[in-house]
Order: structure tokens, then sequence, then C-alpha cells
């Protein structure tokens, strides 16, 4: 038998692997965050990082995509991180960016 997926709000299927897309600021992208995501079964998944994450950066979560046939195995799970940049800063702001980064 066929089993028809819908689509999703917050998750892509692609196979037996899982996508989906979590926004960060720029502040968590340059020093790190805790977050976790609820999966499609409500499971939590820990996508946390202590470094550096690059706009546009994909992660791989082994083991938390969809159930493969016939087996006890599960695809993978991607992660897209989109990186919230402010859209103004004082003058300020901008020298002790400088100051730090420089």
């Amino acid at each position: 038998f066929r089993v028809r997926t819908g689509p999703h709000d917050r998750f892509r299927r692609e196979g037996n692997d899982m996508h989906t897309t979590v926004k960060i600021t720029l502040v968590q992208a340059l020093v790190g965050f805790e977050k976790t995501i609820t999966h499609l079964d409500e499971h939590l998944v820990d996508i946390s990082a202590k470094g550096i994450t690059k706009p546009k950066e994909v992660r791989k979560f082994k083991g938390e995509g969809m159930p493969l046939h016939f087996s006890n195995k599960k695809g993978d799970l991607f992660v897209l991180f989109e990186v919230i940049f402010p859209t103004s800063l004082t003058e300020d702001q901008k020298t002790k960016i400088k100051e730090i980064l420089v």
C-alpha cells in the first residue's frame, strides 16, 4: 500500500529525510544558543549550538527523520538556519561592533 503525506507548516519530507527551517538572531548565530524543536510526533529535538552558525547553514540530525520501511532505522532531519539581522544600528552600536570584531 502507499502512504500519502500532505503539506506541513514546519516540515518538508524528502524520502525518509525531514527538512525544516529555524530562525535565529544574529547574536545567537555569533555566540551560540540553546534551542529545541518539537518533532511531528511531539518529541523534542535539541538543535543547540555552542559556536558560530552561518546564515543558510544546514545541520544534519541523524536518525530524526521518518522511519524506513521494514526497518527500525530512521532517516535524518536537516535544519536550515535562517539568521535574522537587525534592520538598523545606532552609531554607538556600530562603533562597539567594530571594536569587538576588528
